[in-house]
């Protein structure tokens, strides 16, 4: 179940993110969610590679993923991603992993970040992200 406002990246899945079972392995839709993660941002107009340049980074600070059906080398996966929150200190993105194709869900799930400088110290992100972003949970 996608938000109206979730951005699209398509790719095929490589060998090299299978396992001995043919299937993807499950570390991989970790990866597909920081790509989709990424894309977001661009696609809203800011790279992380922006932010770090300007001294603020987004760390991680949980995970959660669903695996729902397995892809196989050779298919076609769509990583949907939305923000799913937005505070101050903290943004959220949700994820759904789609089998290009035939719509069949693969994984979903969720990261949370903290905003931090260099140092690891909690930062408020940057006020023209958050209004860039603002309208995107409203």
């Amino acid at each position: 179940m996608t938000s109206r406002n979730c951005t699209e990246i398509t790719f095929p899945v490589r060998y090299a993110e299978t396992d001995a079972m043919g299937v993807v392995y499950h570390s991989n839709y970790i990866i597909w969610f920081e790509v989709g993660r990424g894309d977001y941002m661009r696609q809203k107009g800011w790279e992380y590679a922006d932010l770090e340049a300007r001294g603020y980074y987004l760390p991680v600070s949980e995970l959660e993923a669903r695996f729902l059906t397995p892809a196989r080398y050779g298919d076609l996966a769509t990583v949907k991603t939305w923000l799913d929150e937005l505070r101050s200190r903290k943004i959220a993105f949700a994820y759904e992993v789609v089998k290009e194709g035939t719509g069949e869900v693969l994984a979903v799930g969720h990261t949370k970040h903290v905003c931090t400088d260099k140092m690891g110290h909690v930062r408020s992100i940057p006020r023209e992200v958050r209004d860039m972003l603002s309208a995107e949970v409203s």
